[in-house]
């Protein structure tokens, strides 16, 4: 069985993996980023073409991967689904999901999908190929989604190593709150307060195996994360209003 051609629009940690993983499993790629970003990725091997315009990535593909920030991806949308040929399956990785669906929602073609993996570190260099292998890649069509589109994100997800799981955009949202978003926020908060105290930051050294573990999402890209932050505000409140009822509560 033939292949599907995938453009990938944005080289970043998940979509230069995504990259990485489809190229090695034997998919012909093409990639769109900044110049720089296409030249380490075709260096690398991660991509087939390296296509210097939208336009141009889309046109060639039977699928469409946005990879791009979330307020990106939705201001890309509808660009890609003009230059896309009729069929053509679009999706995205943003970890947002109500706003993106809900701009797609008229697109039989659109699966909206999160990948439950990441790194503190970003851009194509900290890319991998085996990111996703054995996590969960979580899928949330339109119930109008065109089942061939759903089946082709499905092998996409399947091909990288990842396993499929389908939830509504709000299911979505609200539980990637408390289960990503909140801890970046908590990593942030307690690296901040270690910071601030003056004998806990003379003694950052000595900090055992959990403040490492509690903290290490501190380094994410900060511009990046204050996006989805704000695309999740209302989820992300919630949760946090959740977390702080918890604390209150006595050991």
């Amino acid at each position: 069985m033939k292949r599907p051609t995938v453009a990938i629009v944005g080289l970043g940690l998940v979509g230069g993996s995504l990259a990485r993983a489809l190229t090695r499993a034997g998919y012909r790629v093409i990639g769109h980023d900044r110049p720089r970003v296409l030249r380490q990725a075709v260096a690398a091997r991660a991509i087939t073409v390296a296509a210097r315009s939208v336009p141009l990535a889309v046109a060639a593909a039977d699928v469409v991967v946005l990879a791009a920030s979330p307020r990106t991806n939705r201001r890309l949308l509808s660009q890609v689904a003009r230059a896309a040929r009729p069929g053509t399956t679009l999706t995205d990785v943003g970890s947002v999901k109500r706003g993106i669906c809900a701009d797609a929602r008229r697109l039989r073609s659109f699966v909206g999908g999160h990948p439950m993996a990441g790194r503190e570190a970003s851009g194509f260099a900290a890319s991998k190929p085996d990111l996703f292998q054995g996590r969960r890649w979580i899928l949330t069509p339109d119930a109008d989604a065109a089942p061939a589109s759903v089946r082709a994100v499905r092998a996409l997800v399947r091909a990288v190593g990842a396993r499929p799981v389908v939830m509504s955009p709000a299911e979505h949202d609200r539980a990637v709150a408390f289960l990503s978003h909140v801890p970046q926020v908590v990593a942030w908060a307690l690296f901040g307060a270690a910071q601030k105290d003056r004998v806990a930051k003379a003694h950052l050294d000595v900090a055992g195996p959990a403040f490492r573990d509690m903290t290490r999402l501190w380094r994410s890209p900060k511009p990046l994360w204050r996006e989805i932050l704000r695309e999740n505000e209302t989820e992300v409140t919630a949760a946090l209003r959740s977390l702080m009822a918890q604390l209150r509560r006595p050991v």
